[in-house]
């Protein structure tokens, strides 16, 4: 069983409970190690990954996800830009999905979008 780092505890608070218990469950589960490198966003940072464009959403007219604590990112540990190991995405992905239907919560995945893998969101139903 993984367990929850210092980091991955403080980049959790404020988000909402239902994506606590749903990353602790996915710890308890999981084959491959990973940390929430982040949940709630400023208004700033939003602005910030807009100006970069990586980001579609300006955070000002449009709020994420993230600013609102309703979503989070996640990495595997030993996650490198450009030597990415998609086996490992799919697996911490998948233990996501299985967490979330375990727990009744529903999601959206940026994995699914195929742009922001990362990425897990509360659906705008919950």
């Amino acid at each position: 069983m993984n367990r929850a780092s210092e980091r991955t505890k403080e980049n959790l608070r404020f988000v909402d409970y239902r994506l606590n218990m749903l990353v602790g469950y996915a710890l308890a589960i999981s084959k491959v190690d990973f940390f929430v490198n982040e949940g709630v966003r400023t208004q700033e940072k939003q602005k910030e990954y807009y100006r970069l464009g990586t980001t579609k959403i300006d955070g000002v007219r449009n709020r994420s996800q993230h600013q609102l604590g309703k979503a989070i990112d996640i990495y595997y540990v030993g996650w490198k830009k450009g030597a990415e190991d998609e086996r490992k995405w799919k697996e911490l992905i998948d233990t996501f999905r299985l967490a979330g239907m375990k727990l009744g919560i529903k999601l959206n995945f940026g994995y699914d979008w195929g742009w922001d893998k990362p990425h897990i969101e509360l659906d705008e139903e919950e």
